[in-house]
């Protein structure tokens, strides 16, 4: 059982982080997740994403569709030797919104700017935080050195993930940009890939706090 005291001093030690998860999931389920699901207004010049495509590519990225998911719109898939491919939801290539083309551009950046995350890479981050995990099980004495390994690939991967989501958004918002568009179409596409960003980031908040709890509970068992 956890010891009392050290849980309680753990917690108010994380207090501004459970704080600040609280605060994203509010704001992802009144304000972000609203948004994400309106379209946004048509784009001009724009006869729909499909129209965009040459022989299934935009701009050299094979692009398809499949089953709606919970990616919000579209994904894109690393490829190996080449540059990958951009997968949105049925229905996806029919529209000419605004929010369907940040999407589709916003998965084209992923191409172009993402830090790769090979299968090694991945393993070895995963591998981390198990180990650390097992670490602060086995032992009581190393639950310390354990939790900071936990965080260590916790946090590896998570800024790994945000900062490639950054990277996408910022192109995206480079390429709209040269499309001259008038304020209120160009604030249409910047709150939806905003939104997005949001709610990546609220999904994290809440990850770590649960790790937090989790590591509170390692560190403080009697």
């Amino acid at each position: 059982m956890p010891d009392g005291g050290c849980l309680i001093d753990r917690v108010l030690a994380w207090l501004p982080l459970l704080a600040a998860a609280g605060v994203l999931q509010l704001a992802k389920l009144g304000l972000l997740r609203p948004r994400l699901e309106r379209a946004g207004p048509p784009a001009p010049g724009v006869a729909s994403l499909g129209a965009l495509l040459r022989h299934g590519r935009y701009r050299d990225v094979p692009v398809s569709e499949e089953p709606p998911g919970p990616f919000g719109g579209g994904r894109f898939l690393p490829g190996a030797r080449r540059r990958g491919e951009i997968r949105l939801d049925e229905g996806m290539l029919e529209r000419r919104d605004v929010d369907a083309l940040a999407i589709l551009e916003h998965e084209r950046g992923h191409a172009e700017r993402d830090l790769p995350a090979p299968r090694p890479y991945r393993l070895g981050l995963a591998g981390l935080m198990l180990a650390g995990l097992a670490l602060g099980l086995g032992n009581r004495e190393l639950a310390g050195a354990g939790t900071t390994l936990t965080w260590l690939g916790f946090g590896l991967a998570g800024l790994h993930f945000l900062r490639n989501e950054a990277a996408a958004s910022e192109y995206a918002l480079r390429e709209l940009w040269t499309r001259d568009w008038p304020r209120p179409l160009w604030r249409a596409a910047t709150g939806r890939l905003a939104a997005a960003y949001g709610a990546y980031l609220a999904d994290w908040a809440l990850a770590a706090a649960a790790l937090a709890l989790l590591t509170a509970g390692l560190v403080c068992r009697s």
